[in-house]
């Protein structure tokens, strides 16, 4: 990350409780030092944004309103990512018959093997 980069900060905690989809903001890396970095929008360099260097959360004393990505691909793919989680537990955190075929089952057996590994 360098000075000018283009970086995406997704709405989050509060800053997205009224939203009704997904607010993502382009801004532009600003000054970066030793623990932090500031980003900016639309060449307002005033009205900054920090984020600590270390784990890229927003620097605040409450809990952050912005969530930091490299790429709108990042956003997207965690979207997806939590979607089909929740396809998933909606499936597995039930009582009774799953409806699944015994196919199905066992490639999602095959899968969860892999990951315990």
């Amino acid at each position: 990350m360098k000075s000018g980069d283009i970086v995406f900060l997704k709405a989050v905690g509060n800053n997205a409780r009224y939203r009704n989809d997904t607010y993502v903001e382009e801004y532009v890396v600003g000054s970066i030092g030793r623990k932090y970095f500031d980003v900016y929008k639309d060449g307002n360099k005033s009205r900054t944004i920090k984020f600590r260097l270390s784990g890229l959360r927003q620097h605040t004393d409450y809990s952050p309103d912005w969530k930091l990505y490299f790429s709108m691909q990042e956003i997207l793919d965690e979207e997806e990512s939590e979607r089909l989680s929740g396809k998933l537990r909606e499936i597995f955190n039930s009582y009774g018959k799953i409806n699944l075929t015994l196919d199905q089952l066992r490639r999602i057996s095959q899968i969860v093997n892999e990951q315990i590994k």
